[in-house]
C-alpha cells in the first residue's frame, strides 16, 4: 500500500528547472536592458547640453534662412517694379526735355531773346556797312592803281602769280604752339585755315565781325596759342588794327612774318 503510493509521487512532472531558465532569462534581459540604459544615460550625459544648444542653432539658422529667401524674393520683386518704373521714369524725362524745347522754341521771353540778338547783328551789319562806305574811295583808287600796274607790266588779269611757301624753319616756334594765321593787305584781312579755306573780312569789320571773334576768343583758350599775322607789303595799316585788337581785347601772343610778293600763301609745311 505504501509501496503503490511512493510510486504515483516518483512519476510526477517537476517545473522547476523551467521556471529556473526563465527567472535566469528574465534576470539577464532586464541586466541587459539596465546596461542599455546606463549606457544611453553615460552617453548623453555629457553631451546633452552641446547637442541641444547645436539643434537650438540649427533651427535658427534654418528659419534664417527661410527669412532671407522670403527678403530676396521680395527684392527680386520690388527690383523688377523698380525696373519698371525707371523705364517710365526715363520715357517721361525724355518726354520733359521735348516738352521743355518745345516750350523754349515758343517762350515769348525766347522770342524776344532772339529778337534783341537779331537787332544786335543788324546794327552791327549797318556799322560794317558804313565803314564800308567810307572805305569804298580808297579801295576803288587802290584797284585803279593796281589795273594801272597789270597794265604796265603786261600782265593778264587773270594770270596768277607764284605761289609764297611759308617756311616754318627758323621762325623759333615750339612745335606746341598752336598757330592762328591771318593775312593782312590793304583792304583787310584773312583768316587762312587748314585745306584752303580763306575767310576775308575788311578792315572796317575788324572788332565787329564774328568770325575773326571767335577765333581769336578759341585762341584765347591755349596757352600755347600765337597769331601769326602775314603782312603784304601794303597790308601794314591793317596788321597794326588787327594785331591791337587780338592783344588788347584777347590779351593774344601775336607774331608777324612779311609777304613780299602777291601770291597765294602757301601753309602746307606748317599744315602738316
Amino acid at each position: 500500500m505504501s509501496r503503490r503510493t511512493s510510486n504515483a509521487a516518483g512519476s510526477g512532472v517537476s517545473l522547476f528547472p523551467f521556471l529556473s531558465i526563465l527567472a535566469c532569462l528574465i534576470g539577464i534581459l532586464t541586466l541587459m536592458i539596465k546596461l542599455i540604459s546606463d549606457i544611453k544615460a553615460n552617453e548623453t550625459a555629457g553631451r546633452g547640453e552641446e547637442e541641444l544648444a547645436r539643434a537650438k542653432q540649427h533651427a535658427a539658422i534654418q528659419r534664417q534662412i527661410s527669412d532671407s529667401q522670403k527678403q530676396l524674393e521680395k527684392a527680386r520683386a520690388e527690383l523688377k517694379q523698380k525696373g519698371a518704373a525707371q523705364a517710365k521714369l526715363q520715357d517721361l524725362e525724355d518726354k520733359r526735355i521735348v516738352l521743355r524745347k518745345q516750350l523754349a522754341e515758343n517762350d515769348p521771353a525766347n522770342a524776344k531773346d532772339s529778337d534783341a540778338q537779331l537787332q544786335r547783328l543788324v546794327e552791327t551789319l549797318i556799322d560794317q556797312i558804313a565803314a564800308l562806305k567810307k572805305e569804298r574811295p580808297a579801295l576803288e583808287k587802290k584797284l585803279a592803281e593796281l589795273k594801272a600796274e597789270l597794265e604796265a607790266r603786261k600782265i593778264k588779269p587773270d594770270e596768277k602769280p607764284a605761289p609764297v611757301l611759308i617756311q616754318p624753319g627758323g621762325s623759333g616756334i615750339n612745335r606746341d604752339t598752336k598757330l592762328i594765321f591771318i593775312e593782312c593787305n590793304a583792304t583787310g584781312v584773312a583768316i587762312l585755315e587748314k585745306g584752303g579755306k580763306k575767310t576775308p573780312i575788311s578792315t572796317a569789320a575788324i572788332g565787329t565781325e564774328p568770325a575773326l571773334n571767335n577765333v581769336l576768343n578759341a585762341a584765347k583758350g591755349n596757352p600755347n596759342s600765337l597769331v601769326l599775322f602775314l603782312i603784304r607789303t601794303d597790308g601794314h595799316p591793317t596788321y597794326v588794327k588787327a594785331a591791337g585788337w587780338a592783344e588788347n581785347q584777347f590779351q593774344l601772343r601775336t607774331g608777324k612774318l612779311p609777304i613780299p610778293t602777291k601770291g597765294e600763301i602757301d601753309l602746307s609745311l606748317f599744315l602738316r
